[in-house]
């Protein structure tokens, strides 16, 4: 792997969309026979790849569905002992990783405990939600309760897809386009249930620069109006929404920015879902990516991320001393 550093000991970049399975979590997955989307994983073939590519620090996201789950009581002892094992890495190497820690929706009850647990004891910088439990999307009502909490505390949010409720069609992996369907999904689901303005102080980071969603502005506008959702409402949401940019093309750039102030766009690779090549070459395509000047890219690689993100900030700034 080309070392990106070599020419630029200057990168420090937050990568928001990063994954991590430590040993005991790929133990588990396998005694359930669920798939493990990283095996093999080892924190120092992640930080070589991290260095390679100039990231400073990795947010860790696991996306646990709860259909793997006969019980609440299962889904919610399995994303508890997922999340501690990702915080005992960030408390060894808080210069190094984050944690938006997993919930164990649908179930409610049990995602709200995890929740106040995740942020206050530990010290999670933040959440991950799935598009979808079953066949209920986000903007739910039965979501509202937990958007409630994190409204109240002002939580970062990152929405991470999955394959669709239906299933994925023959021959065709969810990874190639259903991720990102599942996505636009949700993010229709909140704006047509009114998330960003009912609860705006509730921070929503759209996985792989928002799926289809900035794509297909124009059409959500004008089918949302035949539907009773004003247009006006379809853009203030798309622009109060924080985008990611793992394993996006530079193609998708000029959609992305019809609908997104270049502060709401964050840096992120799918690192170790996306293999290190890959990560290479998103790192390479994210510094051309065209309508873009320096100062956007880096504020996109770094500050956005330690604006959004002032947990992360101040371990970086304490690791820094």
């Amino acid at each position: 792997m080309t070392d990106l550093l070599s020419s630029n000991t200057r990168v420090h970049r937050i990568d928001v969309h990063h994954h991590a399975l430590p040993t005991s979590v790929g133990a588990m997955l396998a005694e359930r026979g669920a798939p493990n989307p990283c095996p093999g994983w080892c924190v120092n073939r992640t930080i070589e790849v991290m260095d390679a590519n100039g990231i400073e620090l990795g947010v860790v996201s696991n996306a646990i569905p709860a259909e793997i789950f006969p019980t609440a009581s299962e889904a919610d002892d399995f994303t508890r002992r997922t999340n501690e094992a990702v915080a005992d890495l960030v408390r060894e190497r808080p210069g190094r990783f984050g944690l938006f820690a997993a919930l164990p929706m649908p179930h409610l009850d049990e995602a709200l405990e995890a929740l106040r647990h995740n942020l206050d004891v530990l010290g999670a910088d933040g959440v991950t939600l799935l598009p979808h439990a079953g066949d209920r999307y986000l903007g739910d009502p039965l979501f509202d309760p937990l958007f409630e909490e994190l409204d109240r505390r002002a939580a970062v949010v990152l929405v991470h897809p999955l394959a669709l409720p239906a299933g994925a069609a023959p021959g065709v992996p969810p990874v190639f386009a259903d991720f990102l369907l599942d996505t636009t999904r949700a993010a229709v689901g909140m704006i047509r249930a009114g998330v960003p303005q009912r609860f705006p102080r509730v921070s929503i980071i759209l996985s792989h620069a928002g799926g289809f969603a900035p794509y297909a502005a124009t059409r959500l506008e004008a089918v949302a109006e035949t539907a009773g959702t004003p247009a006006a409402d379809v853009r203030d949401a798309l622009r109060h929404f924080y985008y990611d940019l793992a394993l996006s093309a530079p193609s998708a750039v000029p959609s992305l920015l019809s609908v997104a102030d270049p502060s709401r766009i964050l840096f992120g690779t799918d690192w170790c879902a996306a293999s290190a090549e890959a990560v290479e070459r998103g790192t390479r395509a994210f510094e051309a990516f065209p309508g873009l000047g320096a100062e956007e890219k880096a504020a996109i690689g770094r500050a956005n991320a330690l604006w959004l993100l002032p947990s992360v900030a101040r371990r970086l700034s304490v690791a820094a001393r």
